[in-house]
């Protein structure tokens, strides 16, 4: 899916081609993973705010999995803005059901 959207240089090769890809994923998911944790982080607080009580585990891990989802969209959306992020999930992005 990828490969349609990035424009690298017809010289590389396929290693070139999944060593760029590989670090930038990295780069990717480390920007999600602290973006999800801030914003976990806040909702579970907003949530406790607003009930006057810390949420339960169930409400709390729905309130981690929609911070990771947004995060994930988030970032998605900055680092491909020519790309149709429903595209991803379309084909099913391993983590975007929080497996």
């Amino acid at each position: 899916m990828l490969n349609r959207h990035l424009r690298l240089p017809a010289s590389w090769d396929d290693a070139e081609r999944r060593e760029f890809v590989d670090e930038a994923a990295q780069q990717v998911a480390l920007r999600v993973a602290e973006l999800a944790d801030d914003w976990a982080d806040r909702a579970v607080t907003e949530w406790g705010r607003r009930h006057w009580r810390l949420p339960d585990c169930e409400s709390q891990a729905e309130l981690v999995r929609e911070a990771r989802r947004s995060a994930l969209v988030a970032v998605l959306c900055d680092v491909l803005p020519d790309v149709p992020v429903a595209d991803f999930f379309e084909v099913g992005l391993t983590g975007v059901n929080g497996n």
